[in-house]
């Protein structure tokens, strides 16, 4: 007996990929509309949390690492 082995099915997948491109197109511009609170809130942790990255940096350059409390 002959096992059938699966053949590649090229509009499956052309189909697919686009569906896949559409999905993760989808997902990047939710991740990037600031007109909705999600996407508004998701910036703007970004942006504090870069604020904060370049802070810590400035202060550990100028006075050295911080000190640890026991």
């Amino acid at each position: 007996m002959v096992e059938q082995q699966d053949q590649p099915d090229p509009a499956f997948d052309a189909m697919t990929s686009r569906l896949l491109r559409r999905e993760a197109l989808r997902r990047a511009a939710a991740e990037l509309n600031t007109t909705s609170p999600h996407g508004l809130e998701d910036v703007l942790a970004r942006i504090s949390a870069e604020v904060t990255a370049d802070a810590r940096a400035r202060i550990a350059e100028q006075y050295g690492p911080p000190i640890r409390r026991r």
